[in-house]
């Protein structure tokens, strides 16, 4: 099949950022799991997996009679954790190399489909929800866990070196054909496809200079900033007076980050 890269990247750096990002934002994470009733011999999906930093903990969740299947369409990412499986000697997890809107699962095959930070960066999200629900048992569920009103993230005070970067940000995944409001639209999507929402949670965050959030946010600017210089859409001098701006707030005792609000939706089959 065709390699599909993930839009942000799979270098080293990249790779070790969203090993942070998966543990600063692990208790939202298994709130959804535990909220959903994924349990011990259950079978999930993990889609979008990346290099499986939710695969291992799902894998542990549903223990030896469950079963994990773990679907990316990124060569490397397929690499790193076909890798780690056989050194973990994971029995019960499979990895699929897949388009998230064309799965080589049976119909009526998985309890659970749970799919982080994937949505935001698909062209065709309803083609995925009625693929998920083909493959979901009757009763099974899809939990996601997206982004939302983007552009309400910002750091506080206002500067506008800063918060030209999100709508740089927006901009590229849009450039992409991806949507970081992609949150404003999967209800209406999972209810068009024929699924129930059970649950819809807030996720939203405020964090201070050299805290954990604050800390995430900084090193997706570190691999992200450069690139926007990349692409053309920020010039030298808009990525200086960012890092200048950035330095500022960093060392300023009132600032706050207002992390990107994001949706937790728990729909039944």
């Amino acid at each position: 099949m065709p390699n599909k890269e993930y839009i942000l990247g799979s270098s080293e750096r990249e790779i070790e950022r969203l090993a942070y990002q998966n543990e600063v934002w692990s208790d939202a994470t298994t709130d959804l799991w535990k909220s959903a009733g994924i349990s011990y011999g259950k079978k999930v999906v993990d889609l979008g997996c990346g290099p499986g930093f939710c695969t291992f903990p799902l894998s542990r969740l549903v223990g030896s009679e469950g079963q994990i299947f773990a679907i990316d369409s990124s060569d490397k990412f397929a690499n790193l954790l076909q890798e780690k499986i056989r050194t973990n000697t994971a029995n019960n997890i499979s990895f699929h190399q897949n388009d998230a809107s064309k799965l080589d699962l049976e119909n009526d095959s998985a309890d659970f489909v749970f799919a982080r930070w994937l949505f935001c960066f698909l062209e065709n999200p309803s083609k995925t929800i009625a693929e998920v629900k083909r493959i979901l048992k009757p009763n099974g569920k899809l939990i996601i866990l997206d982004y939302f009103n983007y552009l309400a993230v910002n750091v506080f005070p206002r500067n506008d070196a800063i918060s030209e970067i999100f709508k740089a940000y927006q901009k590229t995944v849009t450039t992409h054909k991806g949507n970081y409001n992609i949150g404003e639209e999967l209800p209406s999507l999972i209810i068009e496809n024929g699924l129930e929402i059970e649950s819809l949670t807030p996720i939203c965050r405020i964090a201070r200079p050299n805290t954990r959030i604050w800390k995430w946010v900084e090193l997706f600017n570190q691999v992200s900033v450069p690139s926007l210089v990349e692409q053309g859409i920020w010039n030298e001098q808009q990525k200086a007076d960012f890092e200048t701006e950035w330095a500022k707030a960093k060392n300023n005792p009132s600032a706050f980050f207002f992390a990107p609000p994001m949706i937790g939706i728990i729909a039944r089959k």
